[in-house]
């Protein structure tokens, strides 16, 4: 996955945040999923206009982990969420 992509969230997912938890819901498919922490901030940021360097960015900033681990982590989750039809 490219760096410089800029990922869109499903326009027919809704979802709520609560206590630092997104709860995403997929009408289409019927299904729910729930992200921990770091995957409602990477969430959040997925707007359609910032690319997935510009995440990594702000989850470096936010938890202080080498550039590295959050690209890691962001792509694997990024990849997770395409699976489920979340983002494209």
């Amino acid at each position: 996955m490219d760096l410089d992509a800029v990922p869109t969230r499903n326009p027919n997912a809704v979802f709520r945040i609560y206590d630092g938890e997104a709860t995403v819901v997929l009408p289409d498919r019927a299904e729910v999923n729930v992200l921990n922490e770091t995957g409602t901030l990477v969430w959040q940021q997925i707007d359609g206009r910032r690319s997935l360097r510009e995440i990594v960015r702000v989850v470096v900033e936010e938890y202080g982990v080498a550039p590295e681990r959050a690209e890691q982590d962001v792509l694997e989750l990024v990849g997770s969420l395409r699976e489920h039809q979340m983002v494209s």
